[in-house]
């Protein structure tokens, strides 16, 4: 079975449980989290990170 994803990047707060709130509601709208990354190189420079997001595409 051949299935297809549609992908997003949205900006997620850095605290872990902001974060953490964010992505669990991300997740119930049926997103999985691929990956969580600093916004920036330096990470002490921002307070947001990159989240990358995929789902099945209906």
């Amino acid at each position: 079975m051949n299935n297809e994803f549609e992908y997003k990047t949205v900006v997620v707060d850095r605290r872990p449980r902001r974060q953490a709130k964010e992505l669990k509601k991300l997740a119930k709208d049926g997103w999985e989290v691929v990956s969580v990354r600093p916004r920036t190189a330096l990470s002490w420079g921002s307070t947001t990170d990159d989240a990358t997001l995929r789902r099945i595409r209906q």
